[in-house]
C-alpha cells in the first residue's frame, strides 16, 4: 500500500503597531504583529518534491498570505475590528485596551457554527453510512446515531459560545472605565503592495 506525503508551505508578515494605553495613558512604543497565511497543501507519494511543485506552494503561500493581511487590513480599518495578532496588553501597566473587545465580539458565534457544522457532517454521513449496511445495525440506531452525535454537536457548540462570552464581558469590565477610548497605530506601509487599500 502506497503512502501520500503531506507537504505544507506558509509565509508571514510581520506588521509593525502601536498604541496608547487608555489605562496608563503611557505609549506602547512599536510592536510588531506576525500575520500568517493559509497553508499552501502539496499532497505527494514521494518526500521530496519537484522545483516546480515547490514553485508553485511558494507561490500559494503567498498568496495566502496577501489574502490574510488584506482581510486584516479591511477589518482594521473600515470596521475597527483588529484580529489577535495586536495584542491589547499594555507593556507598561500590563492591563487590556477597549479596542481588543470588537474581535471577541466579531468571533463570538464562530466557533460554535463551526461545531454545528461539523456536527452536521458527521451526522448525516453516519446516518448514510448505517442506511448502506442493512442487517448490522439495528433499526433504533439509524437515527439514534447521528442524533447522538448532533446533541454532542449542539453540547460543544453551546460551551464554545459561554466560554467566548465569558471572555468578552472579562475584558469588557476591565475596560468600562477607560478615562479615553484609543485606537492601535497600525504601519500598513511595511506590507504596502500586499493590500488594496482601496477596498477598506
Amino acid at each position: 500500500m502506497s503512502s501520500y506525503y503531506k507537504h505544507t508551505r506558509t509565509k508571514s508578515a510581520k506588521v509593525p503597531y502601536s498604541f496608547r494605553c487608555e489605562q496608563c495613558m503611557k505609549d506602547s512604543g512599536t510592536l510588531q504583529a506576525t500575520i500568517v497565511g493559509g497553508e499552501a497543501v502539496h499532497n505527494s507519494m514521494s518526500r521530496s518534491i519537484s522545483e516546480k511543485e515547490e514553485d508553485k506552494m511558494q507561490e500559494q503561500a503567498f498568496k495566502n498570505l496577501k489574502s490574510s493581511l488584506q482581510e486584516a487590513y479591511e477589518k482594521a480599518e473600515g470596521k475597527h475590528i483588529y484580529i489577535k495578532e495586536f495584542k491589547d496588553i499594555c507593556p507598561h501597566c500590563g492591563k487590556p485596551q477597549s479596542w481588543a473587545v470588537s474581535n471577541l465580539k466579531n468571533k463570538l458565534f464562530e466557533n460554535s457554527i463551526i461545531s454545528i457544522i461539523v456536527g452536521l457532517i458527521f451526522a448525516v454521513g453516519s446516518y448514510f453510512y448505517i442506511k448502506s449496511e442493512p442487517g448490522r445495525f439495528e433499526e433504533s440506531w439509524q437515527l439514534g446515531v447521528p442524533i447522538g452525535i448532533m446533541a454532542v454537536a449542539v453540547a460543544a457548540a453551546v460551551l464554545l459560545f459561554a466560554v467566548n462570552m465569558v471572555k468578552m464581558t472579562s475584558k469588557n469590565k476591565k475596560t468600562a472605565n477607560v478615562m479615553q477610548k484609543n485606537l492601535p497605530d497600525i504601519d500598513w506601509d511595511a506590507v504596502e503592495g500586499m493590500i488594496d487599500r482601496s477596498r477598506a
